[in-house]
């Protein structure tokens, strides 16, 4: 597993050009797979942010970029797409190298940027940028839907490539300017962007790229030139967020994390729920916001579904991602390692029964392993059933009425995605229309699709990605009134 060859580079991508950062800027990688160093790659500094900012303003207000048609800019967008796929299993290589994504994942992320651009290729012509309305006063308007400004586009590591291109495709194509700031983790990976920027001709300041600490990142977000802070992330990181651009009123989206539930009602299929609640909760390798970590079962089947889950579970594959054979990989890191196991003994302290899984796979001395696991025994309020985890951990909860279970799925700070387990649609079809989250699947655990909208109640985050809906946090409607003066009288207003 793993590779002996140090992969470095030292150079981040800003205002168009390569700028080499400081050695004291060069990290180490660390392969989870093997917790051995695979590369050195480089971290922007707060001179770079200010570099990269000013030459987004200036692209955005003086430059090229606002001067091409839609279609142009789209067009620079498709082959943008196409740059990254060509070097898929490159790019894919050194984003498992960096998480332990499995390889087909990992390449996947890298493909979805051009089949992201290609679907907003197919839809973009019909969003409303511009229309005529006539007031109820009879006053002739015209609105436009214009560029919000320069964005800042900041990724996690779990899913770097499509989550830039869920918030750069939108935001380029709508004319704004952006910058991408990584996840130290991606210092490797995601400087794919900005050799597609350098090979397509994207028009200096246009997209900057780089990876940052916690000093920079901060100044990217408070910097008084962005217009926008684009973020996904952990709820944490999102409250700080927010809270540091409310005073300049910058405009945001964040899609953060979740704690989703799949209610089980008393019809539901076994076999449906082994068909996509394993592979559903240890996809990424557990590390994955829209994960249904907590499955809501009636209480006199309980046993039965706990034991078939436990079943299809211990036959997953645990092991080297660059295996196509393996299911699940290693844990991202050290820190993920810890922290998953910390929630797993937790729930033995109170009082969970661990029914398969819970530490490390047999045969895998090395690496972050952790193998999928099943908790049971837990009350709804237990630190496991409350808490995202970001590991291949599900915790099965037991209810004796429709209404707890309900109560149960609801009652945590979340309200990212959930799912109904049933035979009878018009069941799923109440149960869906009382939860309170961003996505309800029927008879399945996990689904994403470009096409629809993606987001969360609650603490799970503000507006969406994908979708039409994934155009809208990108610009501004601006009202132009055609008449100086109404056509019909304005109605009286009482006193």
């Amino acid at each position: 597993m793993g590779t002996n060859t140090l992969i470095t580079r030292s150079d981040v991508y800003v205002a168009g050009r390569w700028v080499r950062v400081d050695d004291d800027q060069l990290i180490d990688l660390v392969d989870p797979s093997t917790e051995e160093v695979f590369a050195q790659a480089p971290l922007a500094s707060v001179a770079h942010v200010d570099e990269a900012v000013a030459a987004a303003r200036t692209a955005f207000d003086s430059g090229p970029w606002q001067a091409l048609s839609r279609k142009e800019r789209m067009d620079l967008l498709l082959a943008l797409g196409d740059y990254l796929r060509s070097r898929a299993d490159e790019y894919g290589d050194q984003f498992l190298a960096e998480t332990g994504v499995p390889v087909a994942l990992a390449r996947g992320g890298v493909h979805s940027v051009a089949g992201l651009a290609a679907y907003v290729a197919s839809i973009y012509e019909n969003y409303p940028w511009k229309e005529t309305r006539t007031g109820v006063s009879g006053v002739h308007t015209e609105l436009e839907r214009v560029p919000v400004g320069v964005v800042a586009a900041i990724t996690p590591w779990n899913a770097p490539f499509s989550l830039a291109a869920s918030k750069i495709v939108p935001a380029l194509l709508a004319g704004c300017t952006a910058i991408i700031k990584a996840s130290p983790m991606n210092a490797l990976s995601q400087l794919a962007f900005g050799d597609a920027a350098e090979h397509v001709g994207l028009p200096p300041g246009v997209l900057s790229v780089f990876a940052a600490g916690t000093e920079a990142s901060d100044h990217l977000v408070r910097h008084p030139s962005v217009d926008k802070v684009a973020f996904t992330g952990s709820d944490t990181t999102g409250a700080v967020i927010a809270a540091a651009v409310a005073r300049q009123f910058k405009r945001l989206t964040l899609e953060l994390g979740g704690k989703s539930a799949g209610i089980v009602l008393a019809d539901a299929s076994v076999d449906r729920i082994l068909a996509t609640v394993p592979p559903g909760f240890t996809r990424n390798n557990g590390q994955a916001c829209a994960a249904m970590t907590r499955m809501l079962v009636p209480r006199d089947r309980r046993e039965e579904i706990v034991q078939a889950l436990a079943e299809a579970v211990s036959s997953l594959v645990v092991g080297d991602p660059r295996d196509p054979a393996t299911n699940v990989g290693p844990l991202a890191g050290k820190a993920q390692y810890d922290r998953v196991l910390g929630f797993i003994e937790s729930a033995v302290a109170a009082g969970g029964r661990v029914v398969c899984g819970g530490g490390r796979p047999a045969g895998l001395d090395r690496g972050y392993y952790i193998s999928p696991t099943i908790i049971d025994g837990v009350t709804a309020d237990a630190k496991v059933a409350q808490e995202e985890i970001f590991g291949p951990v599900l915790t099965v909860l037991d209810y004796d009425e429709l209404e707890d279970a309900i109560e149960i799925a609801n009652g945590t700070a979340y309200g990212l995605s959930s799912a109904v387990f049933g035979g009878d649609e018009k069941e799923m079809r109440a149960v869906a229309a009382r939860m309170r989250a961003g996505s309800v699947h029927f008879n399945n655990s996990y689904m994403t699709d470009i096409g629809i909208p993606f987001g969360g109640f609650k603490a799970s985050g503000i507006g969406r990605e994908f979708g039409p809906e994934g155009l809208d946090p990108y610009v501004e409607v601006r009202a132009t009134f055609l008449d100086g003066q109404p056509r019909v009288p304005r109605p009286a207003v009482r006193s």
